[in-house]
């Protein structure tokens, strides 16, 4: 770990004395910011609250310590990537990190981000990755923020035959669904009609869906079917690929609800 820290200094010291020639040749160009420890976008609004990483580092301990979802939820940029065993699911917003914090920030996982010393973090083009890339955290222009975990660099981790497995979140205007797998392994979707909330029961829960995927390569997104009655469920749980003369997804969307019923114009919402 030491070996990579000191690689990074390297690295970043000699981006800070760029060959005078090539300066000459391209006056234009300057080092990319260190991505561990610099602000990417100076020049922004958020500039002067801007929080150090030694500040991020001593809230990230705080609220990994005391198992606090809320104080985490400020450290994290959403939708969060939580891999394990070859599966990637996203925890789109802290209402979600709320419920699913001891399945995603298990004991392993909060061991290994407070064994891991300030001094002696892993340093790489992702970011700054804590107990050997158990979670990575990355600068944008509003501060550092883990953007992925990954369970799985802690072997072992907890399975509990008793809780559902989540799929996917799902969050249109008007509803909230999760797909998870339950302890039958079957697929199920539930979905509340806003602004109730989820720990009421849902307005509409289907199980024994189908688990398939469309595309290929870096374009294959997985596709979660249900059926109630004459109404077909089909939730795309993520966006593939588009062509140049498509219009693509919105901002910030990460899936298609798409609902067709018998007789009825088909429904379209995007997820977020």
């Amino acid at each position: 770990m030491k070996a990579l820290l000191a690689a990074c200094a390297a690295l970043a010291l000699a981006l800070s004395h760029p060959n005078p020639i090539a300066a000459q040749s391209k006056p234009q160009d300057k080092a990319p910011p260190d991505p561990c420890k610099e602000f990417r976008d100076a020049s922004s609004d958020w500039e002067q609250n801007f929080f150090t990483f030694d500040q991020f580092d001593r809230e990230l301990r705080t609220a990994i310590r005391n198992q606090d979802p809320v104080a985490l939820a400020f450290l994290v940029k959403f939708p969060l990537r939580v891999n394990d065993s070859g599966d990637t699911i996203s925890l789109d917003n802290p209402a979600a990190l709320k419920t699913h914090f001891q399945d995603v920030f298990t004991p392993a996982v909060r061991k290994a981000i407070l064994d891991q010393p300030a001094s002696d973090l892993g340093c790489m083009i992702e970011g700054v990755g804590y107990g050997l890339g158990v979670i990575w955290v990355s600068a944008s222009e509003r501060g550092y923020a883990i953007w992925s975990v990954n369970r799985d660099a802690t072997p072992p981790y907890p399975k509990s035959k008793n809780e559902p497995k989540v799929k996917y979140l799902c969050q249109t205007q008007t509803h909230r669904i999760v797909v998870d797998l339950v302890a039958s392994g079957a697929l199920r979707y539930r979905a509340w009609n806003k602004p109730r909330q989820i720990a009421e029961t849902p307005d509409l829960e289907m199980t024994n869906g189908a688990d398939t995927w469309e595309g290929t390569n870096v374009c294959a997104v997985p596709i979660y079917t249900f059926k109630n009655g004459t109404a077909v469920y089909r939730v795309e749980g993520g966006l593939g690929c588009f062509g140049d003369n498509e219009p693509g997804p919105p901002k910030e969307a990460t899936g298609r609800l798409e609902v067709t019923t018998t007789g009825k114009r088909p429904m379209d919402s995007w997820c977020y």
